[in-house]
């Protein structure tokens, strides 16, 4: 069912853009900004999720300076601030899910043809005679440095594709520096609930593609930075520089208001 309903899909789709373009680099990239226009009606509200819960940041704060030392009283209060509001902090789940669920099919794709001896392997599963493959044929699996069913040997995909996704996960999260002292005040240093878990993303996310990057072919890796590079994209012009804009105005790229 799982290589039915998504991996010979998508390697259909791979095929068909390499028949077009040459190279799977390149088949790559346009494939992940064809899946990320088709996620939009996924992946806008939780944009404007997000920048709503941006928009009532100063309701936020007052609760956090006012139920600063009581953390069960603050998360109550925070929970009915967001059912007032119409906010889910838990949104942006879906998409992260959805993503992981794409690159984990993207790899099978990918390890397709690492481990085809012969092409006879990819072509069994391709739905139309013009996409396969002829006896002898081989794919053009570079692209700049890269072996695109290898790592990446200098790991720069692999760091770009972790700052990416740092920028892009802090453009998502709301800033107010009387919120982070408001929580510090909290017993034990702890955060609320919407804070942890916006904190959490920020790092988790970043170093757990690290540790993949390592060891995962290095176009799974193109794969994922194309597609934080259309997320930074679509989260800018529908909602600004976020989180990320307190960090562009101490590097001098905005005037403080």
């Amino acid at each position: 069912m799982w290589n039915i309903v998504l991996v010979n899909p998508i390697l259909n789709l791979l095929v068909a853009l390499y028949r077009g373009v040459g190279n799977l680099g390149i088949a790559i990239i346009i494939f992940t900004i064809i899946v990320k226009f088709a996620m939009i009606p996924l992946t806008i509200p939780s944009i404007k999720m997000a920048k709503k819960q941006r928009d009532i940041q100063p309701e936020l704060d007052k609760l956090k300076k006012k139920f600063s030392y009581d953390k069960k009283k603050l998360a109550e209060e925070q929970m009915l601030l967001f059912k007032r509001h119409g906010i889910n902090p838990t949104s942006g789940c879906i998409t992260t899910i959805i993503t992981f669920v794409f690159m984990i099919a993207i790899y099978n794709v990918i390890s397709m043809f690492t481990m085809a001896k012969d092409i006879q392997l990819i072509n069994a599963r391709l739905y139309f005679p013009s996409f396969i493959f002829g006896a002898g044929e081989t794919i053009n699996t570079s692209f700049l440095h890269l072996n695109l069913t290898k790592p990446d040997p200098f790991i720069i995909v692999t760091i770009l594709a972790v700052l990416t996704q740092f920028i892009a996960t802090k453009m998502m999260m709301p800033f107010s520096q009387v919120a982070d002292k408001a929580v510090k005040k909290t017993p034990g240093h702890a955060d609320d609930i919407a804070q942890a878990m916006q904190k959490q993303n920020l790092y988790i996310m970043p170093i757990m593609f690290f540790v993949f990057g390592l060891t995962l072919p290095s176009g799974v890796m193109l794969y994922i930075l194309f597609s934080t590079i259309f997320q930074i994209v679509q989260t800018y012009m529908f909602s600004g520089w976020g989180g990320l804009k307190p960090w562009l105005i101490k590097l001098k790229f905005f005037k403080r208001e």
